[in-house]
């Protein structure tokens, strides 16, 4: 090892030892709730749980112009996503790699499971040979936009899904960052549902809710009009929806970054980004082995995400974090680079 690099090595161990790690193996809006928000989760709720979510429903109806009949509310997607799995009986059609596919596996394993593999870059995941050979009385999950690699799943392969198993389950955790969701064709689909979360994108990590839209008959069957939230979270969550306009704005700041950064990233030699529709960017690291880049960011201070899903060994998945933590990423990269291509 060369003398520069040694000494460029202690300086990044020097550095990284006085700023603060930059936390971008997470999957969050980096600004955090709004004060409103922040206030609601931390007083007790004056009005009964039954009040709450009635109002929370009547919140989301007007927001994202969904009749509130159809509107559940659940603690979790995951949470979700294990009741509806357990309640099922006939084979789960899972489409790896996804975060939820270990997930299903896990709360299932006695049932079969059918995994049909998503390429990169391609939004199309469903074409007619695939649909031909899904089981009639499946279940399918699908995640939109998918966790790690950040693609969508376009209305015609939900249709196609719809008409090939017994039920559709839509995980759209991320959809606030992409502007895009499937809330529509679950309102014309009887066997649709759509999972929605105010986890990741209104800042509120810990105290926070998820809700699903689906037809009576399957919220009743899969048991989703029994599930227990804790009331603070749904204050939160009515919080965070009535003053919207100020999350909003820094959900777009998120979005701003992911293009940014895309743009950045594809005009280095040592890593090959893949277009995000999440808030994140995943990238394939060329040259070296991926351990070796995330070693040299956590080095300088940085922390990426290795997914672990099986066909990923090459890819990393960043997160977006603020204006600031976007710069010490990118002055990482920079100090990196000729030390990986070299």
């Amino acid at each position: 090892m060369s003398l520069d690099r040694t000494v460029a090595r202690a300086h990044a161990r020097r550095r990284a030892a006085i700023e603060p790690i930059i936390r971008l193996d997470l999957l969050e809006n980096p600004y955090g709730p709004c004060p409103a928000a922040i206030e609601a989760v931390g007083m007790s709720p004056e009005s009964p749980p039954e009040l709450l979510a009635a109002r929370l429903r009547r919140q989301l109806s007007q927001n994202y112009r969904v009749p509130s009949e159809s509107i559940h509310i659940v603690a979790s997607i995951n949470r979700a996503i294990r009741g509806i799995v357990s309640r099922h009986v006939g084979p789960l059609i899972t489409f790896p790699p996804a975060a939820t596919t270990a997930l299903i596996a896990d709360c299932s394993r006695e049932s079969e499971i059918v995994s049909i593999a998503r390429g990169v870059c391609g939004d199309a995941v469903i074409g007619p040979d695939f649909a031909s050979d899904i089981p009639a009385n499946g279940l399918a999950v699908i995640d939109s936009p998918s966790n790690p690699l950040g693609a969508i799943v376009s209305p015609a392969d939900i249709v196609r899904l719809s008409r090939a198993c017994t039920c559709v389950v839509v995980d759209e955790r991320f959809a606030e960052f992409s502007e895009f969701s499937l809330l529509p064709i679950a309102l014309e689909l009887d066997n649709v549902i759509v999972l929605r979360s105010f986890a990741s994108w209104s800042g509120l990590s810990e105290a926070t809710c998820a809700w699903a839209v689906a037809p009576p008959r399957l919220a009743e069957n899969f048991g989703l009009e029994s599930t227990m939230v804790k009331p603070e979270a749904v204050a939160g969550a009515i919080a965070t929806l009535e003053h919207r306009a100020s999350v909003a704005a820094t959900v777009k700041l998120v979005r701003e970054d992911r293009s940014r950064l895309y743009r950045f990233l594809r005009r280095l030699s040592f890593i090959e980004p893949l277009p995000s529709w999440g808030p994140f960017i995943t990238a394939r690291v060329t040259i070296v082995p991926r351990q070796v880049l995330i070693d040299g960011l956590a080095m300088r201070g940085v922390l990426v995400h290795a997914p672990p899903e099986p066909g990923l060994e090459e890819y990393v998945r960043i997160g977006i974090g603020s204006r600031t933590a976007m710069d010490r990423l990118r002055a990482a990269l920079l100090q990196l680079g000729p030390e990986l291509v070299s």
